[in-house]
């Protein structure tokens, strides 16, 4: 048996630094970027936030976002400090980078980031704000401006509220009453949350509070679940 002193390194390795190499090498075609955005080692995709062309500026004079969209899927905290991100999604938004904020935005985990892009952002598009409402990091503050009726018109933002695990019980039994929470998709949701406290639920499955039957449905099932009726 070969001792430790004796044994070879990793064939793989000098092939891995010529792929982080070219991952980070601006001559790198665009097409060859995006290819490197599907290997299989996760070194050689963070890679591809060191190159200078990951957000290109194409001949119409727009961002190309795709590949940095991509990247903010595994890579959020990396991609909300990268240069290109702050200058064009923090300093100045430029909507070519909507896609790339609500990524890292439904992801982060940086409640003063959050609070910033719905800020600069959430006001004009409720894609974002529907991003932050998924966000188990989103403060709670947040999840109840985005968890009301009152506050909050679009009716999927509303519903990625009542998905959210981190929710609290005032704002589900806000949503998951006919009264104050107009779709039954929401209620739905809420019904299906684990954080509804029986009340919410009892209300949500009785034909007296509740119209929606597929709604009174989900919470007789989801009480059943608790040993309840």
């Amino acid at each position: 048996m070969d001792s430790v002193g004796s044994r070879r390194s990793n064939p793989i390795e000098p092939d891995l630094k010529a792929l982080i190499k070219k991952a980070k090498d601006p001559k790198t075609s665009f097409k060859q970027l995006g290819k490197l955005q599907e290997h299989p080692e996760v070194e050689v995709r963070r890679a591809l936030l060191d190159n200078p062309n990951v957000c290109p500026t194409n001949e119409d004079g727009k961002l190309t976002t795709d590949l940095l969209a991509a990247l903010a899927q595994e890579f959020p905290e990396e991609v909300a400090v990268h240069p290109l991100f702050v200058l064009h999604a923090l300093i100045e938004p430029d909507g070519e980078m909507l896609g790339v904020v609500v990524e890292v935005v439904g992801r982060t985990a940086e409640a003063g980031l959050i609070e910033q892009v719905l800020r600069s952002w959430g006001l004009d598009s409720w894609l974002v704000r529907r991003a932050v409402a998924w966000n188990p990091s989103t403060p709670i503050d947040l999840l109840r401006l985005l968890g009301n009726l009152a506050t909050e018109p679009e009716g999927e933002v509303r519903f990625s509220v009542a998905k959210n695990p981190t929710t609290p019980v005032d704002v589900l039994r806000t949503l998951g009453n006919e009264i104050t929470e107009s779709e039954w998709y929401v209620r739905d949701a809420v019904a299906r949350n684990l954080n509804t406290s029986v009340d919410v639920l009892r209300t949500l499955g009785n034909e007296a509070t509740e119209s929606e039957g597929y709604v009174r449905a989900t919470a007789k099932s989801a009480l059943a679940a608790r040993g309840l009726t």
